[in-house]
């Protein structure tokens, strides 16, 4: 639910302001949306059931995980 989106959206919001410090409050929240990943039908504005979708913090700071990498 929204009580429990807005601390994770909070949370890559802040990492997306401190991997792009230039960027303002409405580019910081474009590249959220942008990155987020579509948990419904796909389109163009936010759906009933998920919204945006599920915010996805690496890849909206620029960021991946080499496939196969392991915590050691």
């Amino acid at each position: 639910g929204t009580s429990m989106a807005s601390p994770h959206v909070a949370a890559a919001a802040a990492l997306v302001k401190a991997a792009h410090p230039a960027y303002t409050a409405v580019e910081v929240c474009t590249q959220l949306i942008r990155t987020a990943d579509d948990l419904g039908t796909p389109v163009l504005a936010p759906d009933q059931e998920y919204g945006y979708g599920l915010v996805d913090p690496l890849e909206a700071v620029g960021l991946t995980i080499p496939v196969g990498a392991t915590c050691t």
